[in-house]
């Protein structure tokens, strides 16, 4: 059985001044964690096969941007779908006749998939894991487990199969990059957020803001459900579509954007 932190940190203060200086025991346990060995080849961290077999595909690749010099932006939502939010997103994109990329999770689309019946043939659906684990920490067949059960439903429900996938969190390790390249995913992240969280005091300021941040081929970061302090976006998305627009910037799916299939 493998010993927990608390033990490890009691037995790492009775070590810590003779066989680490003067080192804390806090400060030996992250010594220790950030030298430790990691998992081989399977692990998280590694992005070969636990078999060591030769991966079905020979490159995948990341995005954060798009490489454009137009005024066009991408608008996207994570974590849906869910009928607290998302119908009030999708209403608000129809009303100003936008487009957007929707990174959903598996579990959402089992439970609520209907709600982005119409979406089919105007937004892109697209891979956010099953129940949105913190996949740097899992490894290959984890993530390959992840990816795959959130691929069939998007295409059971939906008819069409996901050719993007955005890593809960932002985080990548090894593991995800590879299954994710097996799977004929782009890892798609960002290149500017919505920072909802700071402007729960000041909602307007989230609209200036989204300005500022705005660059020719700007991946935005939203989300379609979550803790209530993410409703600042919803509520101020019709102001940013409108600011957006103001300053000359047009709206379209990440595939477009990037230049994607």
């Amino acid at each position: 059985m493998g010993l927990t932190r608390r033990e490890i940190l009691a037995g790492l203060g009775a070590s810590a001044i003779g066989g680490l200086g003067m080192m804390s025991a806090e400060q030996a346990y992250a010594e220790a964690q950030r030298t430790a060995p990691l998992p081989f080849y399977g692990g998280f961290a590694s992005g070969v096969r636990p078999d060591l077999s030769a991966p079905s595909v020979p490159a995948g690749s990341v995005i954060w941007s798009g490489l454009t010099g137009h005024r066009r932006v991408a608008l996207t939502f994570d974590d849906g779908p869910m009928p607290n939010w998302t119908p009030r997103v999708l209403a608000t994109l129809a009303r100003h006749d936008v487009r957007a990329t929707f990174f959903l999770k598996g579990i959402n689309v089992l439970r609520h998939g209907p709600i982005h019946h119409s979406s089919m043939g105007n937004h892109e659906l697209a891979n956010h894991t099953w129940d949105h684990p913190d996949l740097a920490r899992l490894g290959y067949r984890d993530c390959t487990d992840q990816l795959a059960r959130t691929s069939s439903i998007i295409e059971q429900v939906y008819g069409a199969r996901p050719t993007l996938f955005r890593p809960p969190y932002g985080h990548l390790a090894g593991s995800s990059l590879l299954a994710a390249a097996e799977q004929d995913l782009t890892t798609v992240l960002w290149s500017s957020q919505m920072h909802e969280r700071r402007f729960t005091a000041k909602p307007a300021g989230i609209v200036d803001a989204v300005r500022r941040a705005a660059r020719p081929g700007s991946i935005f970061l939203g989300h379609d459900t979550g803790p209530s302090n993410r409703l600042v976006a919803i509520e101020n998305l019709d102001a940013i579509i409108t600011a957006l627009r103001a300053d000359g910037f047009s709206f379209t799916t990440v595939s477009e954007l990037c230049g994607l299939r």
